[in-house]
């Protein structure tokens, strides 16, 4: 537990009520603080990350939230040194410690703290910055509002692009329309749970003909048991979240690769080597014929070339021509011109690609 209840209620005189007072009044404060230590963050003021580190290891202390209160006092010392790295660190620990605290409260309560925190906090994180830049899309999932701060933070300071779903509805309604290199789920989530989104995600690449995303699950528990029940639900692997600071980049790594080396092994038949050329070169054109439709917003024409392309794409040992063909299609056929025109920039830029001219 984080807060040690003895050596509290010694301090206060036994007053158990006025103890959850006080719980509640630092809970408030620690919010109001958290946000305005990440706007200092952001702009390196090292005293203002000094004065609200002091303040929260006055407050952590009184009420013998031990771990808090060596935390606001390291962080109390970055910024009196002027360590931003050190101060970016510590910021996460305070959120995590937070967690934990906010984790002990009645349901009631943390409700009413997750909305306030939403409220308080800013969407911006401090990050070192954002120079590095991937073609790895994030989606991840998870209800509680800090933990979605946290998941920004490292995926933002790993470098990646990632979209945070606020429950698992969300989740697939972003999966729906976008194309994700790897998913993150929490397990409990309202309304639609993590593995019930697992399997809406599933009857969507089923549905559209698309490639198969790596799908992780997010546990709150450090029993393998929960783990080995979300491999059995189809997730392809599982985290702790207490871990992901260690395990998001290599659980991403690992992923992503494996599926890259998949889908650009294509398998080719010999026989129908000399068409591919001739092939490719009529996609190309293909390429040019959707654009000029869009111009004219003929939608019709759109969806036919699209139909054409995810017809025969697999029959050359194209598969992702076929799925980018029925996203043109079924895009065509909404009339949605901004998803048409990123499906085929996607597939001008695979065609590109290709080692046939």
């Amino acid at each position: 537990m984080p807060i040690d209840l003895p050596e509290a209620l010694e301090r206060i005189g036994g007053d158990e009520s006025f103890l959850h007072k006080l719980i509640d009044i630092y809970i408030e404060d620690f919010i109001e603080r958290y946000a305005k230590l990440r706007k200092a963050i952001e702009q390196s003021d090292f005293k203002t990350i000094e004065e609200i580190g002091h303040s929260l290891k006055g407050s952590s202390g009184n009420l013998s939230l031990r771990k808090l209160c060596d935390t606001s006092a390291d962080l109390e010392i970055s910024g009196r040194i002027g360590n931003i790295e050190q101060a970016r660190l510590l910021f996460i620990q305070l959120n995590q410690e937070f967690e934990r605290l906010k984790n002990y409260l009645p349901t009631e309560k943390r409700r009413s703290i997750d909305k306030q925190w939403g409220e308080n906090a800013s969407e911006t994180l401090p990050s070192q910055v954002q120079e590095k830049e991937t073609d790895i899309t994030i989606l991840a999932a998870d209800d509680s509002v800090p933990n979605q701060v946290l998941i920004k933070f490292y995926a933002t300071q790993a470098g990646f692009q990632i979209d945070i779903a606020r429950n698992g509805k969300e989740a697939v309604d972003f999966f729906r329309k976008k194309t994700y290199t790897i998913v993150f789920l929490d397990i409990h989530m309202p309304e639609v749970d993590g593995f019930e989104a697992l399997n809406q995600m599933r009857r969507i690449e089923i549905d559209n003909i698309l490639p198969r995303t790596p799908i992780i699950a997010l546990t709150g528990s450090t029993f393998q048991e929960e783990g080995t029940t979300c491999l059995d639900a189809g997730f392809d692997d599982f985290i702790e979240k207490s871990s992901i600071q260690e395990a998001l980049a290599s659980v991403i790594k690992k992923h992503v690769e494996r599926v890259r080396i998949q889908t650009e092994e294509i398998q080719l038949d010999k026989s129908i080597m000399p068409l591919i050329p001739e092939y490719i070169a009529n996609r190309k054109e293909d390429i040019q014929r959707i654009r000029f439709a869009l111009e004219k917003q003929n939608f019709d024409a759109i969806e036919d070339l699209g139909h054409k392309m995810k017809g025969s794409g697999k029959c050359y040992g194209f598969e992702k021509i076929s799925m980018l063909g029925h996203r043109i299609e079924n895009f065509a056929r909404q009339k949605n011109i901004v998803e048409i025109e990123q499906s085929v920039d996607q597939m001008q830029a695979f065609l590109s690609n290709l080692p046939y001219k």
